[in-house]
């Protein structure tokens, strides 16, 4: 990779001398302090150093080394050789690789010395520094910076003392820390970065502390000499390094997440100790986790997301849904900051187990739950599908009204209404509360209907509406279900629903229409009727009863002889007449269209029939086709003739169709013979 350089150095002051890139003003002025001598006077020991620091106002990370320039006439001179590198090139590098790219500057050529970036092959190039050779420094060092937030100030005999491990424990920090740490292996005096205290820097133990006081008062100073207990966790932070792991880094990485800077560490390191402890698991991770104090909630999410994979790789799903159940019940600590995070874990745990997730439903209903706990299980509530109720039992059909107030959803499907046994009118009246749409309230009233459920007719109407009117007429009439009084009851009431329904279907049967002619009348909305009756009847064989009256009325209503409803109803009726199977509502809707000749022939029906159409016939001067076309059988011929030769007005009528008779040969020979009868 290409990694940017420049070099600084005394002409006529402190400056820049050579570059390969271009920074903004800011930058430029940052790094221009940052080059110069770290302090007002050399100290032995202390002529070369290295430095490293986020450049403010760039993208760019800064390490540098430093040489003091006796050469130059001028006291406290420098040189310095810095390499900017970008946060995508930071992790890829090792602090032996870019330290192995310094050179002494030198007056001669220094103007073209850094014009063009060096060429790095990467962290296979060099390797990580050997910084630990010496554990109690190590200990000290990494305890000191990594468990506290402040700044670190270490007291040194000279500059390279800890050169070795500074880079070391730069070198083992997590990216995003990497990137923000700040440190210089010399500082003469306390060195800032933006007006903020370098994380960690080496001074000279000649400088006593009392110069740097007022300027540094804020960091934590060290000295190695007297080093304190080093903590479990530092000891396992240096051994797993010497193993040539990067389990702290690791951990913190995947704990701090990409942004986090040191400062988190503190909080974190108990935890990483607890969590790496002889015979830790991932249940006492979770304990540690849990108690944690001053854990921002992102952090904390996180590593409950850490503990909840090592359960599942330790015991699997299981042992996801025992750390949910108990975080469901906890009460000993404030776990709304995480309540997303369980749920998370929720839909994980029926991503990896559907088993597992519907015994997590079930040993959470009816428990002592905290509102957190209520969260898991309505996360966990709102994943189940309607083949997990079979797992319901008689103890958890009781919660089966709470479960479809959360996801109603599963009300769609024949399952829960067979699982839900005499809860369903319950279950009906919360779901009629929500605001559903049209379309998944006509699938709640199939799945009702499709189980065999026993709900209260007038309670699915008035929760389906329009679509549990369709519904059930359709179950009915496909014989799905009986016609209950109940649904005669209820759908007497919805008329205009009865007929829409009709009017839906492209081809109505004749069960169709003769369950709609229960619930409308012909005496109303006529056309559109007679539309529907005309679309049922025009296939059909052998007619009941109540259908052929209910198109024959239409018919009679239209008073057209042309419309096919007389050809498909008048025989049929008259048939049913003649055998006394017209029910009493069916004649009623024909009796103002056929008078009675006289008071003593009222109970003739087929008389009364055959007299308003032969009245028809008569009027539209109806052809003999016509006729034979509606009226079939010997018996209703005779009688319509019969009628047409009582009237003197009539006669010359049926005198014109007995002559197209003996013309032609329309109509069958029944018919033609029983026209012809009598004359």
């Amino acid at each position: 990779m290409s990694i940017h350089q420049a070099i600084h150095g005394y002409r006529d002051g402190h400056r820049l001398l050579s570059s390969s890139v271009s920074l903004s003003a800011d930058s430029a002025r940052a790094m221009l302090v940052l080059s110069d001598m770290s302090g007002p006077a050399m100290h032995p020991g202390f002529d070369e150093y290295l430095t490293g620091y986020p450049l403010p106002g760039s993208e760019f990370f800064v390490f540098a080394k430093t040489w003091y320039a006796p050469e130059m006439q001028r006291p406290g001179c420098v040189w310095t050789h810095s390499l900017l590198l970008s946060r995508e090139q930071l992790p890829q590098t090792s602090a032996s690789s870019l330290v192995s790219k310094f050179r002494r500057p030198q007056q001669e050529g220094v103007e073209s010395a850094a014009a063009i970036p060096i060429e790095l092959e990467g962290a296979g190039d060099g390797g990580k520094v050997d910084g630990f050779a010496d554990p109690t420094a190590a200990g000290a060092l990494v305890g000191a910076v990594l468990g506290q937030a402040r700044p670190v100030i270490v007291t040194v005999e000279k500059a390279g003392q800890l050169e070795l491990t500074i880079l070391r424990l730069w070198e083992d920090l997590w990216p995003a820390a990497r990137a923000r740490f700040s440190f210089c292996t010399g500082a003469l005096m306390p060195r800032s970065v933006a007006g903020a205290l370098m994380d960690l820097q080496a001074v000279p133990r000649a400088v006593p502390s009392s110069q740097f006081r007022k300027s540094a008062g804020a960091a934590l100073v060290l000295d190695l000499r007297t080093p304190g207990t080093v903590d479990a966790w530092v000891e396992l932070f240096l051994e797993g390094d010497k193993r040539g792991e990067s389990t702290f880094r690791s951990w913190l990485d995947a704990a701090a997440g990409a942004d986090a800077s040191r400062g988190v560490v503190p909080s974190l390191a108990p935890l990483f100790g607890a969590w790496h402890a002889p015979g830790s698991s991932a249940r006492t991770a979770l304990a540690s986790v849990v108690d944690a104090k001053d854990i921002a909630p992102g952090v904390r999410s996180r590593l409950v997301g850490m503990v909840f994979d090592r359960a599942n790789a330790e015991s699997g799903a299981a042992a996801r849904r025992e750390l949910l159940q108990d975080l469901s019940g906890h009460r000993d600590n404030d776990l709304a900051p995480i309540a997303t995070t369980l749920e998370e874990q929720t839909r994980r745990l029926f991503e990896d187990s559907r088993s597992e997730g519907v015994a997590l439903v079930l040993s959470l209903l009816g428990g002592a739950l905290t509102e957190v706990g209520e969260r898991v299980l309505r996360a966990a509530v709102l994943l189940l599908t309607s083949s997990d109720l079979e797992s319901f039992g008689d103890a958890q059909a009781a919660y089966l009204p709470t479960v479809v107030g959360a996801n109603h959803q599963l009300a769609s499907s024949p399952v829960l209404w067979r699982q839900v046994g005499n809860r369903s009118g319950e279950v009906l009246s919360q779901l009629g509360g929500m605001s559903l749409p049209d379309e998944e309230r006509a699938a709640i009233v199939d799945a009702i209907i499709s189980a065999g459920r026993d709900v209260s007719v007038d309670a699915l109407i008035r929760f389906g509406g329009k679509a549990a009117v369709f519904r059930g007429l359709s179950a009915i009439a496909s014989e799905q279900l009986q016609l209950s009084w109940p649904w005669r009851s209820a759908l007497g009431g919805q008329r205009d629903a009865v007929l829409e329904w009709l009017e839906s279907l492209s081809a109505p049967s004749l069960a169709d229409l003769e369950l709609g002619s229960r619930f409308v009348s012909p005496k109303y909305t006529q056309s559109r009727l007679a539309t529907v009756w005309n679309a049922g009847t025009a296939s059909a064989g052998v007619f009941p009863s109540r259908v052929a009256a209910f198109g024959l009325t239409l018919a009679f209503w239209e008073g057209n002889l042309k419309s096919p409803l007389f050809a498909a109803c008048f025989q049929p009726t008259y048939d049913a007449a003649g055998n006394s199977r017209l029910e009493y509502d069916e004649w009623e809707w024909l009796r103002e269209f056929a008078p009675s000749s006289s008071y003593w022939r009222d109970w003739d029906k087929c008389e009364r029939l055959a007299k308003a159409m032969a009245r028809l016939f008569e009027k539209q001067n109806a052809s003999l086709e016509t006729m034979f076309a509606i009226v079939h059988s010997r018996p209703a011929v005779r009688k319509v003739a019969a009628v047409l030769d009582d009237d003197r007005d009539t006669r010359r009528y049926l005198k014109s169709l007995r002559k197209a008779v003996e013309a032609s040969s329309i109509g069958s020979r029944e018919q033609r013979d029983a026209l012809l009868e009598d004359w």
